[in-house]
């Protein structure tokens, strides 16, 4: 009858819990939205540099570091070194992206890190699966 987390102090009975699951459950789709409502075509060209940067930075530079580190220390091909290969190469996170735009950091560049660097990401997480299947074999 009552649900429990173990580290929550709060007892919930079972049809709240599950009404606050589906509340719970919108808040991806409406993070998506509200990050994808801001994207603005028109300024990539004049923020092109900036992206650029930055998801070369994040999708390119900060796995060569994650993979060089693990060849340095003598990783090998297991479960932990591959998923911290691979989340070292996933796109800009959505969170820190509404945050630094209700901060007022630049909003268009923001959107467009994250518009782009999402389905960038899913190609370069492919890619930087295979170098490390490539590396440890």
């Amino acid at each position: 009858m009552y649900w429990r987390w173990s580290s929550f102090p709060f007892r919930f009975l079972l049809p709240w819990k599950t009404a606050l699951a589906r509340i719970g459950d919108t808040l991806a789709p409406l993070a998506l939205l509200s990050v994808g409502m801001q994207l603005r075509f028109d300024g990539l060209r004049a923020n092109r540099r900036l992206i650029g940067i930055g998801l070369a930075y994040k999708l390119l530079l900060c796995p060569a570091i994650v993979l060089g580190v693990l060849r340095a220390f003598g990783g090998g091909l297991d479960m932990v070194n591959h998923v911290s290969l691979i989340e070292a190469s996933m796109p800009p996170m959505i969170g820190a992206g509404i945050v630094a735009t209700q901060a007022g950091l630049a909003p268009q560049l923001i959107a467009a890190l994250i518009g782009i660097g999402i389905p960038a990401g899913m190609l370069t997480a492919i890619l930087w699966d295979q170098v490390f299947r490539w590396t440890f074999a």
